[in-house]
């Protein structure tokens, strides 16, 4: 009987405890999945770039090869293969030297089996030299590097030969290229992770290709240095070229090798924003931003389950006291708390992982470069569960042991719900939310600021109604048909055509003697149509555009950029000579207003746009399409594709020019709506928080809003109070986290030649939408007990 009796109470002690703490204990554990999930995801980005090329054995030790004989203060990391072979044996800390062609430009070959052309995939195939195996450790499932030794050899992905010939094995097959000819498979290799700059789904031999030709600049050099051996500097590479020329070469060649040589640790050329190599760099800034971020959101998380532990301390000091007089003992008691603490932060993690597989199947997870899968990403959620556990731990210890030790007085007068420390510690950690809040929310918006200032703002040229049209040398070849074609159709107004995008990161540079000073010149060029200036409505500030005469000339016609001259004003003038590619100088006939030919992160620099002349060469593999207004460019875009006479149409990709120009802002779209999902997680978190304060200060104010009532005050005065205080901290916690966010826009923005401004409605807007959430949540929540009856609340006190 007295065992029934004591379980009984045990069991109505809990349903009590229950209806106080349950509620608080859900959204305690969505906001701790939600936290987890967002930081997890962060992070999945983070470590994408942080792992980059460090993820192969050796890695520490390889370098690339770098230069800056071209371009003032910029680096470059294409080479020439005699340049390379001279300097290979040069140093005696080297291990190796390997070669590499055309990285990060070989991604659309197509490759079937020999007579199998129904069988075509698009895949990768990046040139190599057979020193590359030391450089980098493949692991061969078939064949292996030994039998890559001619020039028609090549080794292929475990992906993709399943791609190609199913289960058969591939050595022995061979396969057509579009780029590469007939290739035969000597070996298959594991996948390569694909944050690596070696990654490819197929590696042809270089042999002896351009071994000859020192004016064939198209090749990167990779340095692997012996054990214990430190960063060589790159004056060897000089000394070898002055020792091998030096009594041959003129001045001017010899010039050019008083530029610095450098040697790049792998990893750290992932983040280069100074040197050209043709491969995607990842911003550190924006690594650093997204764990800094991650961090914050488990912080805040952190804050709000030890707000919520805290809290409930009121509640739960009855049940332990009687637990007391009942016999449990003290261990069992903070046992009983911990297993509770745990138990929350548990359902929490799996609340993550859940909302971490929902987010990779959604299009949002294209924004992250990373594995989005469960299982690839075992490491980092494993470390996040020990985060779950050591916040339960933390956060169950403390008020444990706190309330086991109260006497029963405390608990009959429920003195800690309003203390001066238990309001003190809880108003502390939700400011901390707060100006957490603010800083995202802030950032997120100048992050958009930012991005919509660089691609709303005016580049110097026409792109309304413009297609850029990507194709090949043979529709160049074609130029005439294909534009007699394009003028067909009503809805296209005008074509023009040139070498490559207008708007690109690389192209090719030129270097010139400027005797007088002493140093070279260097300028991008761009071969362009006659008609491309007008086209585009460029802004002559000198001289004239180009005419169709200037096809005829012998060394081509120029047209420079107002940075251009202004660079150099000493050594050229409109109507004068200019240093050109054939033996006949050419003609600088023009200045143009500077223009955006680079993404805005970059400043404008020397450029010229050319006119090939007679000697062309190569074929245009760019078109430019004007539409007429109202056009529709989907069916523009069908007919394009199906009027340029190609053998292979799937080589034809169009797109609006202002589309491909904001493709280079992906990274800072990326960004933002990163920190926006950061921001909003920092927000629900805070409104989690503030929920669960509202939700137990209004037990402990019950009595104080009963005698208000009774005197007179309003519902809508009682509310008003409340929310007094919160609007309070929302206020002190908005003047900490402004500075803080000020500072963080100024440190980030200044990583592009073309900043926004920071606006001031960022703030006011940041301030105003908090403050409402606020006033809204601390009034809904507060609602119930603004309008209990007084009456039963004195009668509960």
């Amino acid at each position: 009987m007295e065992f029934r009796f004591f379980a009984a109470l045990r069991m109505t002690i809990t349903m009590k405890l229950f209806r106080k703490t349950g509620v608080s204990t859900l959204i305690n554990i969505l906001g701790f999945g939600v936290a987890f999930a967002a930081a997890s995801i962060l992070l999945v980005q983070a470590l994408w770039d942080v792992r980059y090329d460090d993820n192969f054995k050796g890695c520490e030790k390889v370098y690339r090869l770098e230069h800056n004989m071209f371009d003032r203060g910029r680096y470059a990391s294409m080479l020439s293969r005699p340049l390379i072979e001279l300097i290979r044996y040069k140093n005696p800390d080297i291990e190796a030297m390997g070669t590499v062609g055309m990285i990060g430009q070989s991604a659309s070959n197509q490759v079937f089996p020999v007579g199998k052309e129904e069988a075509k995939i698009s895949t990768s195939i990046t040139p190599i030299d057979t020193v590359m195996f030391r450089i980098y450790p493949f692991e061969f499932i078939e064949g292996s590097s030994k039998s890559f030794v001619g020039g028609q050899d090549a080794i292929i992905s475990e992906s993709t030969a399943k791609k190609l010939f199913g289960s058969e094995s591939a050595v022995g097959k061979m396969v057509n290229s579009d780029n590469g000819g007939t290739l035969t498979v000597v070996g298959v290799y594991r996948d390569l992770p694909k944050n690596c700059t070696f990654c490819s789904d197929m590696f042809s031999n270089l042999a002896d290709q351009n071994m000859d030709n020192p004016g064939e600049w198209s090749y990167s050099c990779f340095v692997k240095v012996k054990d214990g051996a430190g960063k060589p500097d790159g004056s060897f590479v000089r000394e070898a070229v002055i020792e091998a020329y030096g009594s041959e070469a003129s001045e001017e060649e010899l010039a050019k090798f008083q530029y610095l040589f450098r040697l790049t640790q792998l990893h750290e050329a992932h983040y280069e924003r100074d040197a050209r190599s043709g491969v995607v760099c990842a911003n550190r800034g924006v690594v650093y931003t997204l764990i800094a971020i991650a961090l914050l959101l488990i912080a805040i998380s952190v804050i709000n389950f030890i707000n919520f532990a805290f809290a409930e301390i009121p509640f739960r000091i009855k049940t332990i006291n009687t637990r007391k007089v009942l016999g449990e003992r003290r261990r069992s008691l903070v046992l009983r708390q911990l297993m509770h603490a745990c138990a929350v932060a548990l359902a929490g993690f799996a609340l993550s992982l859940l909302l971490f597989y929902l987010f990779s199947g959604t299009s949002l997870a294209s924004f992250v470069s990373g594995s989005l899968s469960l299982t690839d990403n075992i490491p980092l959620l494993s470390v996040m569960l020990g985060i779950a556990l050591l916040t339960a731990v933390g956060a169950g210890v403390a008020p444990a042991l706190y309330s086991t030790s109260q006497p029963a007085a405390l608990v009959l007068k429920g003195s800690f719900g309003t203390s001066v420390g238990g309001r003190v510690l809880r108003n502390v950690l939700v400011s901390v939310q707060f100006v957490l809040s603010f800083l995202f929310i802030i950032v997120s918006f100048y992050v958009r600021v930012q991005t919509d200032y660089m691609i709303n703002k005016d580049m110097g040229f026409n792109m309304e109604r413009v297609l850029q049209v990507m194709g090949t040398s043979e529709m160049g070849k074609k130029q005439d048909v294909v534009e007699g074609n394009m003028l067909k159709n009503p809805d296209i107004v005008d074509v023009t055509f040139a070498d490559c995008e207008l708007v690109a990161d690389l192209r090719m540079s030129w270097s010139r003697g400027n005797t007088d000073a002493g140093e070279l010149i260097v300028f991008e060029v761009y071969p362009v149509d006659v008609d491309f200036l007008e086209f585009f409505g460029f802004k002559i500030l000198e001289g004239r555009g180009f005419t169709k005469s200037d096809d005829q000339s012998e060394g081509g016609v120029f047209v420079v950029n107002k940075t251009f001259m202004d660079a150099y004003p000493d050594n050229f003038r409109v109507g004068g000579q200019f240093p050109a590619h054939a033996n006949e100088p050419g003609e600088l006939v023009g200045v143009v207003d500077d223009f955006n030919f680079k993404a805005l992160q970059h400043a404008v620099g020397p450029f010229a746009f050319m006119v090939w002349g007679k000697q062309a060469w190569r074929y245009f593999r760019v078109m430019y399409v004007k539409l007429a207004p109202g056009a529709d460019i989907q069916a523009v875009t069908s007919y394009i594709t199906e009027n340029i006479p190609i053998d292979d149409p799937s080589y034809i990709s169009v797109k609006p020019l202002k589309g491909y120009i904001e493709e280079y802002y992906s990274n800072e779209k990326a960004l933002g709506r990163l920190v926006t999902l950061a921001s909003l997680v920092a927000l629900l978190i805070a409104i989690i928080g503030i929920i669960g304060l509202v939700f137990f200060e209004t037990q402990f104010l019950r009595k104080e809003i009963a005698v208000r009532r009774v005197n007179g005050a309003t519902v809508g005065g009682i509310l008003r109070m409340i929310n007094k205080k919160y609007l309070t901290v929302a206020a002190v916690s908005f003047l900490i986290a402004a500075p803080i966010a000020y500072y963080v826009i100024i440190s980030w923005r200044a990583g592009f030649a073309y900043q926004a401004p920071v606006p001031v409605w960022i703030f006011l807007s940041a301030f105003v939408l908090i403050s409402i959430v606020s006033i809204v949540v601390v009034s809904i929540q507060s609602w119930t007990a603004a309008n209990a009856n007084p009456v039963e609340s004195l009668k509960l006190e």
